[in-house]
């Protein structure tokens, strides 16, 4: 039987895990224990956690195994500096048609409308190593933006104003973006909290 479809099916329903905020940061990840729990084999699983691994949404720790990534401060922090620039980029350098969102959107989820919305933005830049880095980010932002969603009773507005910008010229979208991201910087701490407490 081919291994390519097993391995495939144990990374997304280990990715989609990991992101659904069910496992608390810093949490050691046992292979065999996921395996169970995700009713697959061991090295299907190892092979996902590698591949997690080099899309920095699970870390390696000497002598411990797999870890689901700390959250501090100030990664949180850095991941909202460079989620902001990549959408200034995006946006700046975005062709004539800017990608649709999807029929759904807004999504029940708020992290999952904010990760729709941002990456059609980086996807109207045409740049695949963009949109890329900017798919990662979101990923790892997964945990804070369902902090958002609990901290910021504006959040689903903010979204939908960077929306109604996105169309706009640079100077109007960069001020809506900016505006959204510095609020989060300037809460990073208690998102932070949340996102260990909501865990």
């Amino acid at each position: 039987m081919n291994a390519g479809p097993r391995s495939s099916q144990a990374y997304d329903d280990l990715k989609r895990l990991l992101l659904s905020g069910t496992i608390a940061p810093g949490e050691r990840l046992d292979p065999a224990r996921l395996a169970d729990d995700l009713v697959s084999g061991v090295t299907p699983i190892r092979e996902a956690l590698l591949r997690l691994t080099g899309e920095r949404l699970v870390e390696i720790r000497l002598n411990t195994g797999f870890h689901l990534p700390v959250m501090t401060e100030t990664i949180l922090i850095d991941l909202y500096r460079l989620n902001f620039e990549l959408l200034r980029l995006g946006h700046a350098v975005s062709g004539s048609g800017v990608p649709a969102l999807p029929m759904h959107w807004p999504s029940a989820s708020y992290a999952d409308s904010a990760a729709d919305l941002f990456i059609a933005i980086a996807d109207s830049s045409q740049r695949p190593e963009l949109l890329a880095q900017l798919v990662m980010i979101n990923d790892r932002l997964a945990s804070a933006r369902a902090a958002e969603s609990l901290l910021f009773d504006d959040a689903a507005q903010e979204l939908k104003s960077i929306n109604d910008t996105r169309h706009d010229d640079r100077k109007a979208f960069n001020r809506v973006i900016r505006a959204y991201h510095h609020k989060r910087i300037a809460n990073a701490r208690a998102l932070v909290s949340l996102v260990y407490n909501t865990v």
